[in-house]
């Protein structure tokens, strides 16, 4: 994405600064846009998804003292269930729309962040 804004003439080298700090500020860029995205989509707690993915959980100890199921019970269940609804073009019941909430969370989580416009 840098070279890319490079190539367009939306970014520019600054003196003192080395291509990997580019990279670094793009991918941190990336992650808090990411997780702004996950939080207005479900209605979540922003600060709490971001402790629990700052805290380098692993999927044995996701759950460790409820954290997750705190995090979970922070979901506005009506804007979960609109975000599932409009990614599959389908209405969904709210049993299932608590599992796919589970599922996209521990996912997302896991791997550190990722597009969740796509996915669903």
């Amino acid at each position: 994405l840098f070279l890319h804004d490079i190539q367009r003439g939306d970014a520019t080298m600054e003196d003192g600064e080395t291509l990997r700090d580019y990279i670094t500020a793009y991918q941190v860029k990336a992650q808090n846009d990411q997780i702004q995205y996950i939080s207005a989509a479900l209605g979540i707690d922003e600060s709490k998804l971001r402790s629990m993915m700052g805290s380098r959980v692993t999927e044995t100890n996701i759950n460790e003292f409820g954290r997750f199921d705190d995090l979970k019970s922070t979901v506005d269940k009506a804007k979960a269930k609109a975000y599932f609804e409009k990614a599959e073009n389908a209405s969904i019941p709210l049993f299932k729309v608590n599992i796919k909430i589970d599922s996209l969370l521990r996912k997302f989580i896991l791997e550190g962040g990722f597009d969740v416009n796509c996915e669903a």
